[in-house]
């Protein structure tokens, strides 16, 4: 019991930390985007035409792919949650399972 609770608590610490990891992400996202209009704001008055696409839609590819990049970050979370709690449900039938074999051979 003691080792079951000390892997879920270790889960759990995990998780939390995997949770503060996205949030900080996100947070640093949030804080690049905001510098970044200001950037564009001061940049697009001197820039002014110029051959290319325009800068709005630079800044549009980049927000889609951050995005991405984080639904991609919470899709591996998922799956590696999904793999320790199937290594971990694993785990306890075996110690269940030498359990009762261990007691059927001392009958």
């Amino acid at each position: 019991m003691a080792g079951k609770d000390a892997t879920e608590a270790e889960a759990g610490d995990h998780e939390n930390s995997i949770r503060d990891t996205l949030a900080t992400i996100l947070e640093q996202t949030r804080q690049t985007l905001e510098l970044l209009r200001t950037l564009i704001g001061l940049i697009v008055p001197i820039v002014g035409d110029r051959e290319g696409p325009p800068l709005e839609e630079l800044i549009a590819t980049l927000v889609a792919q951050n995005r991405d990049l984080l639904t991609i970050t919470s899709r591996i979370q998922a799956d590696v949650r999904g793999i320790g709690d199937r290594l971990a449900a694993g785990v306890s039938s075996e110690q269940n399972g030498h359990g009762e074999s261990s007691g059927a051979a001392r009958s």
